[in-house]
């Protein structure tokens, strides 16, 4: 609708010029004012152009352990409080909506993201997983009480969210849970990207 937009008002612009050489124009007056519709016009072609402009988001990054036993691998939790989980490898930042630092990603513009997260735990005895939250609202989680006899697991889980300007998503670890990650490969992950502006 935009582009048609951008279209009808090349239309008119052109339609003002060759009235314009029809007529003639044989004053300084006549002239400045044509020339001022035209300006005009041109800014607003600017403005709509610059409002259709498309942002590209994406982002992928890796859960890396603070403390790394030799085997390369290390734990995450368990926490007293539900915590959020810093994915400070970054595979790809498009527009750098994610911010490594602290593990949220704030949506630049209102739209339809898809996110997307694969979990890794190496654990015995333990409640593993996490949960994927919208601002502070939990939206989905995935998770599991590893037993005695099973102690490597992966877990993937996605969402479609309609987030406005400034909304954020994160992945958290709730109270009690633990997750493993690795220095040496990407096992945990967090993915997201913009599908398209609303």
């Amino acid at each position: 609708m935009t582009v048609m937009k951008i279209t009808a008002i090349k239309m008119k612009l052109l339609m003002l010029v060759l009235a314009a050489q029809l007529l003639k124009v044989n004053s300084v007056e006549e002239e400045n004012i044509l020339e001022k519709v035209s300006k005009e016009i041109n800014k607003r072609i600017q403005e709509v152009k610059a409002s259709c402009q498309v942002r590209k988001v994406a982002f992928s990054a890796a859960l890396q352990p603070p403390v790394v036993t030799s085997s390369g691998f290390g734990i995450i939790g368990p926490h007293s409080n539900i915590s959020i989980l810093v994915h400070g490898h970054i595979i790809t930042n498009i527009g750098d909506a994610y911010n490594p630092e602290t593990g949220v990603f704030i949506a630049p513009v209102k739209g339809v993201y898809f996110f997307t997260f694969t979990t890794y735990s190496w654990a015995k005895n333990a409640n593993i997983g996490v949960v994927l939250y919208q601002n502070q609202k939990e939206v989905l989680r995935v998770w599991e009480h590893q037993g005695e006899g099973d102690n490597e697991d992966y877990a993937t889980n996605s969402a479609t969210l309609v987030l406005q300007p400034l909304d954020t998503v994160s992945l958290r670890l709730p109270k009690g849970f633990q997750v493993a990650a690795s220095f040496d490969d990407n096992r945990h992950t967090f993915s997201g990207f913009l599908l398209y502006q609303l």
